[in-house]
Parts: structure tokens; sequence; C-alpha cells
């Protein structure tokens, strides 16, 4: 990987926010920078700035009982605006119908409740980045193909 890649966590409590950036940034310094936002509205902000700059952000991590906006309502944008970033959604009170809407609509990739297991979260924001990597990759060489085949039917 030439550039490093964004993993964001969004709570709105910030002992939770510390210690995932704390235990992430441990795991993933060489590849990833680690963000926080203690809001769905701060989230999207950033996942905007980034994009505009021409970063990748790889993974969001969200709480799902936040005030204003709830995680599944988060990842329900985050699908909308940018289907490739992964998706966990970690909480200790979540309902059944807003983990059914964070699958059905938010793209969700892992539900993980807290407290967490450090080496399960790591190992599966590990499987996600490289299953996103794997995506873009796939999409670069597609894009390619395309433009050879755009190529050969023109003749040029």
């Amino acid at each position: 990987m030439d550039t490093k890649g964004y993993i964001i966590c969004v709570d709105d409590e910030k002992t939770v926010l510390d210690t995932l950036q704390e235990q992430l940034t441990g795991s993933f310094s060489t590849t990833h920078d680690v963000l926080t936002a203690n809001s769905g509205e701060e989230a999207l902000e950033l996942l905007a700035t980034l994009t505009k700059e021409g970063e990748t952000v790889d993974l969001v991590i969200t709480d799902q009982v936040m005030p204003k906006m709830k995680g599944d309502e988060l990842m329900k944008i985050i699908q909308e605006r940018y289907p490739n970033t992964m998706k966990i959604l970690l909480t200790g009170q979540a309902g059944l119908d807003a983990t059914i809407k964070a699958i059905n609509y938010g793209g969700l990739n892992r539900f993980v409740e807290k407290p967490w297991n450090k080496e399960d979260l790591v190992n599966d924001i590990q499987a996600l980045i490289h299953k996103f990597r794997e995506n873009l990759e796939n999409q670069r060489l597609i894009a390619r193909l395309e433009a050879r085949i755009n190529e050969l039917e023109t003749g040029t």
C-alpha cells in the first residue's frame, strides 16, 4: 500500500473513543491513521474533508446510541455516499430494529458488542481492510480493462 488509509471511530463517549484510538493506533499505525468523531455529523464532515483531499477512508466504526444521529442512520448515509467504506457497529445498547436497519440499509459489515475483545476487533478490522483493498484493486482493474476494450473497439 502506497499511502496510509484512515479508520474513523465515532462515539459520543470520550473514554470509548480514547480506548479505540489507543488500541487501533497500536495495531495499525504503519498502515492507517485512526481519527475520532464524537457525533455522526462530525464523522460525515471528516469523511467529506478527507475525500475532497483525495484520501481513502477504509473503515468507520460507530456506536449506535448517540444524540441526534444514531449509528444506523450514519451508516445509511455513508453507504449512499461512500459505498466502498467498510462499517462496524460497535455498541452495547443497539436493539434488534437498529441492527436490522444497519444491515439492510447501511451496508453493515460487522456488529461488535461492548465491551469488545481487542484481539477479535483487530482481526475483524484486518479482514475488512483486506476486503476493502481488494474491492478497490478490482475496480481499478475493471476500469483498465474497460479502457483497453474501448481502445480496441475504436482503434486508438
